[in-house]
């Protein structure tokens, strides 16, 4: 059931030409006007891709590292003017020959730590550092036994602290 407000097909204007061979004709151009615009945009394209892979690949690889190398070889010009000139660039990269060592000073510097080592010992174990020490931790404790822990800790706190510092800055 149609709507009878609705206005039949056939009493619908034909448009500007009113007849069928118009109508196919103004599609026709339609049609053509559309392919001739993409054809163009499918030219506008193809151009833009080649300037860009024109422009994108014109410097080959060999080239390319070429530029590097001078880039490189440019800032390290330039690191060496910053050091002052040639005293200051051979001081800053001078490499410094291994002398060889002799017997004894390979004996000397292998027996050097146990050695320290064996003085600390020998020091921290006589008698008089032993009491000294177990008074000392028997003014915090009441306890026999922590007294002989706390000051095998202290003797050994002690060693460790003196033999660091003479490795540090004697040897």
């Amino acid at each position: 059931m149609a709507d009878p407000k609705a206005t039949p097909i056939s009493s619908l204007p034909r448009g500007p030409q009113g007849n069928n061979e118009d109508d196919q004709q103004f599609i026709q151009n339609i049609l053509s006007q559309m392919s001739d615009d993409n054809t163009e945009s499918e030219k506008a394209y193809n151009q833009t891709q080649q300037n860009y892979n024109r422009h994108q690949f014109a410097i080959n690889q060999g080239e390319q590292h070429q530029r590097n190398q001078q880039a490189i070889q440019q800032q390290q010009e330039a690191q060496y003017e910053q050091m002052g000139g040639d005293d200051q660039y051979e001081q800053g990269y001078q490499y410094q020959e291994e002398v060889p060592l002799s017997m004894t000073d390979k004996v000397k510097s292998v027996i050097k730590l146990p050695l320290l080592f064996l003085v600390l010992y020998f020091v921290l174990s006589l008698p008089f550092v032993r009491t000294f020490t177990v008074n000392q931790v028997a003014r915090f404790t009441q306890n026999g036994n922590y007294q002989l822990f706390g000051s095998s800790f202290l003797v050994g706190l002690v060693g460790a602290i003196i033999f660091y510092l003479i490795n540090r800055f004697v040897f």
